[in-house]
């Protein structure tokens, strides 16, 4: 087994640890009989954000997922903060309505509704952010499935927005309806790696196990207190270029934040960042130059930053210029997403998609320091 097929293998399993670990994390202050089993069913389509993508889009897609969900009831103030948010896991079947070049897709992932209006209403109006893996059983082949370049790999991944609501039919039942944004791919290692987007509509019934009538802690939270918070990350990240079935190519970074608590949920910031890629070289060599070069190879970006929190969990998104570049391969601005994760309160863990616009460079893991 290579070098990178191993490094590959160890990150996929990072990112379960990563993903297990933040979830019971949330999960750890639920009520432990108090949870709600639920399933839907779902429809809608493949969207084509790439002329090469049409050849891949034969109807609408279909299936199905099953939900563990745990209901918070304020014993913690994060909790009262975010309007008693439910925290749950999801198991999601896609048919990709193309048997041949895509197959179905299985994702594993957990996620939190967040409460949109009041909690005592019986009609809750939910934001649904979910990170996880998928399983696509068609990916690209260069032999058997060549006109797939959407998936250059089985095990990508996974992220769904939603927007949702539950309507109480009695004390334990309720009707559970949405429209959601789907997104699978894997980041670049693996090509060719479009990624397939998809927006399905969503309709189900959900059973309240335990204390049916959650009775939700009301306590008077003091005002998030404004301030600084500087950071330093190190990151890794592995990568293929466009040639599918091409060498992979290390990326390391070394990114300096600084985040404005605006309040317990929100946070504004900026920094600085930068990045040595190897494939930067092979870039190079294409045009027929070939250089070892520091100066040639080193990039060098400044950013705007927002953050997300809920506990210990924050979705970082930043909007980047490089201000020295001497390689022109993907142009000037960069972007980012992804998911942080505070082990202690200075020790962050850090798993985020670089991106240039809608193109994925690599996924990005490390370690960070907060001040």
């Amino acid at each position: 087994m290579s070098v990178f097929s191993m490094y590959i293998k160890k990150s996929i399993i990072s990112v379960v640890v990563f993903l297990v670990v933040s979830y019971l994390s949330l999960a750890q202050n639920a009520p432990g009989n108090d949870f709600i089993l639920s399933g839907q069913g779902h429809y809608g389509y493949i969207i084509s954000h790439r002329n090469n993508m049409g050849n891949l889009i034969k109807g609408h897609i279909y299936g199905g997922e099953m939900n563990y969900i745990f209901r918070t009831d304020g014993c913690k103030p994060w909790q009262q903060v975010h309007n008693y948010p439910e925290i749950g896991v999801c198991f999601l079947h896609l048919d990709l309505a193309n048997p041949q070049q895509l197959g179905t897709l299985e994702a594993l992932y957990p996620y939190a509704n967040i409460r949109l209006n009041k909690s005592d209403k019986k009609v809750s109006t939910n934001l649904r952010l979910g990170v996880g893996l998928t399983y696509i059983t068609k990916p690209f082949n260069r032999i058997t499935n060549h006109q797939n370049a959407a998936i250059g790999s089985h095990l990508n991944g996974f992220v769904n927005i939603r927007i949702s609501s539950a309507v109480m039919l009695a004390e334990a039942w309720r009707l559970e309806t949405g429209v959601g944004l789907t997104h699978a791919s894997n980041g670049a290692i693996s090509t060719p790696n479009l990624g397939l987007n998809m927006v399905t509509l969503n309709l189900g019934l959900g059973y309240a196990f335990g204390n049916k009538a959650c009775i939700y802690r009301k306590d008077t939270i003091p005002p998030a207190v404004k301030k600084w918070e500087p950071s330093i990350l190190a990151v890794m990240g592995i990568k293929e270029l466009e040639a599918p079935e091409g060498p992979k190519y290390l990326a390391y970074g070394l990114q300096a934040n600084l985040y404005r608590t605006l309040n317990y949920k929100n946070s504004l910031g900026g920094g600085l960042e930068m990045a040595y890629n190897t494939a930067t070289k092979q870039v190079w060599a294409n045009d027929s130059v070939y250089t070892n070069k520091l100066g040639d190879i080193l990039q060098v970006g400044a950013k705007l930053s927002y953050a997300f929190t809920m506990h210990r969990f924050s979705l970082p998104v930043d909007f980047g210029y490089y201000v020295f570049k001497k390689q022109a391969y993907n142009g000037s601005f960069f972007h980012r997403i992804g998911v942080r994760y505070r082990v202690t309160d200075h020790i962050i863990a850090n798993v985020t998609l670089l991106t240039h616009w809608a193109k994925a460079d690599y996924f990005e893991w490390g370690i960070g320091y907060r001040f």
